[in-house]
C-alpha cells in the first residue's frame, strides 16, 4: 500500500488515480478528503464517478482507514498539516480540494495554515467551520446541538466508542436511522466496534467543537461549492455566513431529494455530476 509519512511520523494511505478515460480527461486535479469516522472506502462511488475525468488523489485521514491510528496530535490543526504533507509530498498545483464534513475542517484548516496558492478551487460538503453554538446558530444540530449535548456524546464514546458513534451518526447524521430494528441497530453498531478508535474518534470530535475556523473564510479568494443535503447538520445561517465572507465566489447545491449527511454515499452520482459542473464553469 502506499503511504505518506507526515512531519509527525504518521503514514497516511493515498491513492493516486489518472483520468481513466483518457480521451476525455480534463487535466484537473481533485483532492478528496473524507470525514470523521470514514474513510475512502465509503465514498468509493463518488470517488469512482469523478475519475472517470479528472485525476483524483485522496487519502485516509490519521487515525481512519488504512492510515495508521495515531495516538499524538489529533486536532483540526494537525489535520490542516497532514493535507499540506499529501500536497507538498505530491506536488500538487492547482487542486479542486473536495471535503466532506471533518474532510472541510481538514481543507479550512489548511486555507487558513497555508493559504489557497495550490488550489483551484474548494468544495464543502455539509460542514461549518465552527460547530459549536454558542453565540451564533451556524453550528451542529441546525444551531441546537448544546455544549451539554457535547460532553454527553463524550461519555457515551470513553464508555463504548462504537455505541457512542452510532448514536451520533443516528441522532445528528441520519436520523432515518433511527428507524431500524433492534437486530439491525445491533448489527450496525458491531460494524462500528471494528472500524471506530474510540480515543481518535473522541480526540477530533473534541477539538472539532473546540476550533473556530471561521476566520478562514476569509482568506479562501477561490471559486468555493457547498453542497447541502435536505436535511443538513447546519442551518442556513452557516452557508450565510460562508457567502458573506468567501472572496472568490460562492455557489450552493442543494437538490438532493432524501438525503442526509452522508449525501456523497447517498447519491455519490448526483454529487458528482453537481462537482463535475462546478469545475467545468468556473
Amino acid at each position: 500500500m502506499p503511504y505518506i509519512t507526515t512531519q509527525d511520523g504518521t503514514r497516511l494511505y493515498y491513492e493516486d488515480r489518472p483520468a481513466r478515460n483518457a480521451q476525455r480527461a480534463s487535466g484537473e486535479t481533485l483532492l478528496v478528503i473524507h470525514g470523521l469516522g470514514s474513510s475512502h472506502y465509503d465514498l468509493a462511488d463518488f470517488i469512482d464517478d469523478l475519475s472517470q475525468e479528472h485525476r483524483v488523489v485522496l487519502y485516509d485521514q490519521r487515525g481512519h482507514g488504512d492510515s495508521d491510528r495515531a495516538r499524538l496530535h489529533l486536532n483540526v490543526r494537525t489535520l490542516g498539516q497532514d493535507l499540506n504533507d499529501v500536497v507538498t509530498h505530491l506536488g500538487l498545483e492547482g487542486v479542486t480540494a473536495v471535503g466532506h464534513s471533518m474532510g472541510a475542517a481538514a481543507t479550512f484548516s489548511y486555507v487558513n495554515q497555508y493559504g489557497t496558492g495550490r488550489l483551484r478551487r474548494v468544495v464543502a460538503v455539509d460542514m461549518s467551520p465552527y460547530l459549536r453554538n454558542d453565540g451564533w446558530k451556524g453550528g451542529i444540530g441546525k444551531g441546537e446541538w448544546s455544549d451539554e449535548d457535547f460532553h454527553s456524546d463524550l461519555d457515551r464514546i470513553f464508555d463504548d466508542g462504537a455505541y457512542g458513534s452510532w448514536f451520533i451518526a443516528k441522532t445528528l447524521m441520519n436520523p432515518r436511522l433511527q428507524e431500524l430494528s433492534a437486530q439491525e441497530e445491533a448489527a450496525a453498531i458491531a460494524a462500528m466496534r471494528k472500524s471506530v478508535d474510540p480515543l481518535v474518534f473522541a480526540a477530533l470530535w473534541y477539538s472539532l467543537f473546540r476550533t473556530d475556523q471561521r476566520p478562514a473564510m476569509d482568506k479562501i479568494d477561490v471559486p468555493f461549492l457547498y453542497l447541502m443535503p435536505e436535511t443538513p447538520l447546519y442551518s442556513t445561517v452557516n452557508t450565510d455566513y460562508i457567502r458573506d465572507h468567501v472572496r472568490g465566489g460562492f455557489t450552493l447545491a442543494d437538490d438532493f431529494p432524501g438525503t442526509s449527511h452522508l449525501l456523497l454515499s447517498e447519491v455519490p452520482h448526483e454529487a458528482a455530476r453537481c462537482v463535475k459542473d462546478f469545475i467545468g464553469n468556473s
